[in-house]
C-alpha cells in the first residue's frame, strides 16, 4: 500500500536580514516570496530559491513566529509614526 502524499508546508527563512519563504503552489510546484524593502509586502522572489535550498552561510530556517516578528519589525520601520 502506498502512503498518502505528505502535504507540502510553507518554510520560513531569514536570508541575510531578509525574510524569505518557500510556499507550496496549487500546481504542486514551489513558490518563493521575499519581503519588498520599499512596501513591506511579500513578493515573488525566485532568485532566492537556490540560496535557500543550498543553505549558504547567510540562510537561517526559522519558525513561523520568528519570521512573522521579522516581517512586523520591517513593516513598522516603513510605517510613518503616529502624530
Amino acid at each position: 500500500m502506498t502512503p498518502p502524499p505528505v502535504a507540502p508546508v510553507t518554510r520560513h527563512f531569514i536570508v541575510g536580514a531578509r525574510p524569505v519563504r518557500l510556499v507550496p503552489r496549487d500546481d504542486g510546484g514551489l513558490g518563493v516570496e521575499a519581503i519588498d524593502w520599499q512596501t513591506g509586502e511579500m513578493v515573488r522572489a525566485t532568485q532566492y530559491l537556490s540560496r535557500v535550498l543550498a543553505g549558504d552561510g547567510e540562510v537561517d530556517e526559522v519558525t513561523p513566529e520568528v519570521f512573522d516578528l521579522a516581517v512586523a519589525e520591517i513593516r513598522a520601520r516603513l510605517s510613518p509614526p503616529d502624530r
